[in-house]
């Protein structure tokens, strides 16, 4: 979905923009994952999984293009400058008319952003897009251990709807399990 560049300040009084993202995008997004994925294990993904070749970069361009083009779905991203430093993902379940009225969304923000206050501008705006979309129900996934997004997504209304243990298994043969978490829009 097409949104205008807007100015949003973090809980530093910092100014940032964040607007939707297409396939201009695609190797500032595909930066950008590769460091939140590298970061931490609570991405689905290690950084050294995010490709990074032209091929890569064309075929994530396709996927933002996709998502850009479509007024029932988003991807949106908090820039500094040219670098994206937060991004929230607002995707339709189903196509068909039993789960149109399903949406899932995936949040990350830069470790070195936690606690700005970017998660909580991102979820107010996925909210709202997924309202104005015509959506009923917000669905979303988090690892059991990641209290900083549990707490943040029941700040927002998120309750539990289930638990599946060893969801991710890590290198190290931790696992970890997955949260399941919805909202009634």
């Amino acid at each position: 979905m097409k949104e205008q560049a807007r100015e949003i300040t973090g809980k530093n009084g910092q100014k940032y923009t964040m607007k939707s993202i297409n396939a201009a995008n695609a190797e500032q997004f595909l930066d950008f994952m590769y460091q939140v994925s590298d970061d931490t294990h609570f991405m689905s993904r290690y950084g050294d999984e995010v490709g990074k070749s032209e091929n890569d970069i064309k075929e994530e361009g396709k996927r933002l293009q996709s998502l850009y083009d479509d007024s029932r779905q988003t991807m949106t991203s908090i820039f500094e400058g040219e670098k994206i430093i937060g991004n929230i993902a607002v995707r339709c379940v189903g196509k068909g008319r039993k789960t149109k009225h399903r949406c899932e969304i995936g949040l990350g923000v830069r470790k070195e952003y936690h606690g700005a206050g970017l998660g909580t501008h991102l979820m107010k705006y996925a909210i709202e897009f997924a309202k104005d979309a015509g959506y009923t129900c917000m669905e979303l996934g988090v690892l059991e251990d990641n209290d900083k997004a549990r707490g943040l997504y029941k700040k927002m209304g998120f309750v539990e709807s289930g638990r599946l243990p060893g969801a991710f298994q890590l290198d190290d043969g931790t696992e970890i399990g997955e949260i399941s978490m919805y909202k009634i829009l």
